[in-house]
């Protein structure tokens, strides 16, 4: 009996044994399969998700070059000197760089900029050049201070005679080409000849700006073509530029500053217009040609 009852418990442990090493293999590769189940539903979830942040990431550029209704997004690198003009942060004029240290825009782009206001606001202005996107990082683009305003002196606010200013940088730009200005003693009038403008903007009336840099295609029209259609007189002072069918794409409220090129010179400044989509007027430049002694006086 003793040997009997000894050969009992010896199965008996043996099995106790066995049945608890089953027991602890069956729990080991439930964890394992639940382990294996949330990495799998983790990676399943990561996957899904990439592509959305991914869209999310590039949204910016994508929503900015589908919602430009007027113009092309120029290229990176395409026109260096052409910039922009932000005050506190928030773009209001467009520029361009004339020489290492100055860049040319309107005078109702920083009129508002009065004698007891000037020391405090000068140090909110920035100007951005050779970028084509504020939203988004380029690399090489420069951003500068401004040290000084110069708004030309007949200046009109309301017939935009005279609409011209220069601005000084806080920083010599030895990187970027300035812009190339008329020819000094220049007669031609440029009708007829075609151009392109530039312009950060607005892409319809009473929105908000974009923020990338437009290109368009226009024809410098006769000033008498641009009286009959404003149903005013347009001195020689400006000139005026035709994109045909699309005529409002210099949105005056955004491109106030941005250049018209002509066979690779800048021969005016976008003053005013109608309006983003009136197709039925052109836009208005001052003609640098006509102000050439004023901007090296003051700039040079």
């Amino acid at each position: 009996c003793t040997v009997g009852h000894e050969i009992t418990a010896t199965a008996r442990n043996t099995v106790t044994k066995r049945n608890v090493r089953i027991l602890s293999d069956t729990l080991e590769l439930i964890q394992r399969t639940r382990t294996f189940l949330l990495v799998t539903v983790f990676l399943a979830v990561a996957v899904i998700s990439w592509p959305t942040v991914q869209a999310e990431k590039h949204s910016v550029d994508d929503e900015d070059a589908s919602e430009s209704f007027v113009g092309t997004p120029v290229r990176r690198g395409a026109f260096p000197s052409v910039g922009a003009i932000l005050f506190e942060g928030r773009q209001i004029c467009g520029a361009t760089l004339i020489n290492n240290n100055h860049v040319l825009t309107t005078a109702d782009c920083v009129s508002f900029l009065t004698d007891t206001q000037k020391t405090n606001d000068l140090a909110k202005l920035k100007v951005y050049l050779n970028t084509v996107a504020l939203k988004t990082y380029n690399p090489g683009a420069v951003i500068s201070n401004v040290l000084g305003v110069k708004v030309h002196e007949l200046y009109d606010k309301k017939t935009k005679a005279n609409n011209i200013a220069v601005l000084a940088l806080g920083s010599n730009v030895t990187t970027l080409y300035p812009s190339s200005l008329p020819v000094d003693g220049t007669t031609d009038d440029y009708v007829g000849k075609p151009g392109t403008i530039l312009r950060w903007g607005a892409t319809k009336s009473a929105t908000t700006s974009h923020k990338i840099l437009l290109k368009a295609p226009v024809t410098i029209i006769t000033n008498e073509a641009c009286s009959a259609k404003y149903g005013l007189k347009i001195s020689s002072n400006f000139l005026c530029a035709s994109a045909g069918s699309q005529e409002g794409l210099t949105c005056h409220d955004d491109s106030n500053g941005g250049p018209v090129i002509v066979e690779g010179r800048q021969i005016g400044i976008m003053s005013w217009g109608k309006g983003c989509m009136d197709f039925n007027y052109p836009g208005i430049y001052m003609r640098i040609s006509v102000y050439m002694d004023w901007i090296k006086k003051n700039s040079f």
